[in-house]
């Protein structure tokens, strides 16, 4: 089954600070979660991202699994050079029912990494091989992502936006979730909303929606 994580506002932990380890944080850098990292000789990537403040470094040597008491984290990473202790912490953490994941033996941990595909921040395609093959996944996502480059429109990206809007609003008036996904499918054949979408009249569009949600029965 391949999920969504939602990181925002977690402790994540990621055990290395070499490039595997660097490969994680990159991934984990737009999911709005704290990550701390442990490892004795960080990258000078890691170092530079800690001096931003965008992650949390320590500097030190990991040799056992007492620093997950320490820290609680919602996820670990264990990146280390070490596979033992790697596989030591993902077993650890899951008896403490801590999700974990080890670079190096991505078929013990918990979750598997997708190949991802972001357009433009708004839709996120994974392409997965359940840890089977990570070259072959990164091969299949060059050829998906030039293909989904001419599926999806700037108006399908818009319209994404506007269904975001539309069911923050529909929350505040429409009480049934069968009658909220109604509406929001009604937006999708509102001739108004098409044709100011395709002059780009965004908070025109939110005004009609703030008055056609009101109106909704």
């Amino acid at each position: 089954m391949i999920i969504d994580l939602h990181l925002n506002g977690k402790t994540v932990v990621v055990l290395g600070a070499g490039n595997e380890a660097l490969k994680r944080i990159k991934l984990l850098e737009n999911e709005e979660c704290q990550i701390i990292v442990l490892g004795q000789k960080p990258h000078p990537i890691i170092e530079r991202l800690a001096k931003q403040n965008k992650i949390i470094l320590k500097k030190t040597k990991v040799t056992s699994t007492n620093f997950i008491k320490d820290y609680k984290p919602f996820l670990i990473i264990a990146s280390t050079s070490d596979s033992l202790l790697n596989q030591k912490i993902v077993q650890t953490a899951r008896k403490m029912k801590i999700l974990a994941y080890a670079s190096d033996s991505p078929e013990l941990s918990d979750i598997s990494y997708l190949s991802r595909i972001d357009i433009k921040g708004t839709i996120k395609v994974g392409i997965s091989t359940s840890g089977a093959s990570p070259i072959m996944a990164k091969k299949i996502k060059s050829k998906a992502e030039k293909l989904l480059g001419k599926l999806i429109t700037e108006n399908d990206l818009q319209l994404i936006k506007i269904q975001k809007f539309a069911r923050s609003e529909s929350k505040k008036y429409i009480s049934t979730q069968d009658q909220r996904k109604k509406f929001l499918y009604s937006l999708m054949s509102d001739k108004r909303v098409k044709e100011l979408l395709k002059d780009g009249k965004y908070k025109r569009i939110q005004a009609i929606i703030k008055k056609m949600v009101k109106d909704w029965k």
